[in-house]
């Protein structure tokens, strides 16, 4: 996702607080990766890991 992207206000509720919510990879919490960014206020999700892989 792009600067401008993360900085955009959300389409559904106009608030422009995100959550990455991220899937831990090993038991000592070091690496992980990306599920999804979404809407702290309203869950829209902006990105998911499928949007990335696609890219």
């Amino acid at each position: 996702m792009k600067l401008e992207q993360l900085l955009a206000e959300c389409p559904k509720c106009g608030s422009k607080d995100k959550t990455v919510e991220r899937r831990m990879l090993d038991e000592h919490k070091a690496h992980a990766e990306m599920k999804c960014i979404s809407c702290d206020k309203c869950g829209y999700v902006f990105e998911t890991k499928e949007d990335k892989e696609t890219e």
